[in-house]
């Protein structure tokens, strides 16, 4: 059976141990709902079906803490560990399910209700509890950050992080293709880094044929760029923090690039390119694995 961690502000509490919260019930943490995209035609009859988007998810928690007979004191502390716990705030909490094999599933969620400890959930000082919980983005991600490097002379494996960086380069030139196993079952948008000297940089899956373009543009000696593709973020930054989105070229494809799931095998080809590189000019991409659901 998975363990069932809270992260809240990097601290994980366990919520299935039985020290001192058991999970005795799960729902919606399957298949992430889907909304269907259609168009229909003035005579036409049924519609037509052309695309789909994921819905928000609202998944459920049954908890039971048990603090014996007659710990009445233990009782109330035990709920308001929970209620501080799952308190309502800005930042999302992240739950996370740990299987006997190893893998690992993470989600982002807020709050949302249910937590009102009623009496007909309560035996003695034992207490059940359902806390709802919705997920913007209804996908889990493995929390292991994958990334890969490209660029003059780079290698050609990719590693699960942390990694150090800098790792240096040979000169010249940045020419290099390279096919990614992308392992999970849902889109992930990636991060990707340039740092310079490097001139005419792009980025290209080859896969979909979606590309972040900087033809045009020289980033220098000390100037990094990081393109964020994430749903929410979708930023060119530069290392100060000022946006340099404007140096895209216009049909590149900030709001679509990813590693596609769908791609045969998970197999999506990057290739990266560039001139004017040196031994300090890096380029790496890095990215979580999503699912569809656990």
């Amino acid at each position: 059976m998975a363990s069932i961690d809270l992260i809240r502000n990097s601290v994980v509490t366990c919520l299935s141990d039985g020290s001192p919260f058991s999970v005795v019930g799960d729902d919606g943490w399957g298949m992430a709902p889907v909304e269907r995209l259609t168009d229909r035609g003035p005579l036409q009859h049924g519609d037509s079906d052309y695309d789909l988007r994921l819905k928000p998810r609202i998944g459920r928690l049954k908890l039971l803490f048990n603090p014996g007979p007659r710990e009445q004191q233990s009782h109330w502390d035990l709920r308001a560990t929970l209620l501080r716990l799952f308190r309502p705030t800005r930042s999302p909490l992240k739950l996370r399910w740990s299987s006997i094999d190893g893998k690992v599933r993470q989600i982002d969620v807020h709050y949302l209700d249910s937590m009102g400890f009623g009496s007909s959930d309560r035996m003695g000082y034992s207490q059940a509890a359902v806390i709802e919980l919705r997920a913007a983005d209804p996908t889990f991600y493995d929390p292991t950050v994958v990334g890969y490097t490209f660029g003059v002379n780079a290698g050609t494996t990719g590693w699960a992080y942390p990694i150090t960086f800098p790792e240096g380069f040979g000169s010249s030139t940045v020419a290099q293709t390279r096919a990614i196993t992308y392992n999970g079952t849902w889109r992930t948008s990636p991060i990707v880094t340039i740092k310079g000297p490097v001139t005419n940089p792009v980025i290209t899956n080859m896969m979909t044929g979606d590309k972040l373009d900087f033809t045009g543009l020289t980033i220098g000696s000390g100037t990094t760029y990081t393109i964020d593709c994430r749903a929410g973020v979708k930023t060119v930054l530069d290392q100060l923090g000022a946006s340099q989105i404007a140096n895209l070229t216009d049909d590149s494809d900030l709001a679509t690039f990813s590693l596609e799931a769908e791609a045969v095998d998970g197999i999506n080809t990057i290739a990266v390119t560039g001139s004017a590189a040196n031994a300090t000019t890096e380029v790496y991409l890095q990215y979580y694995e999503r699912y569809i659901g656990i």
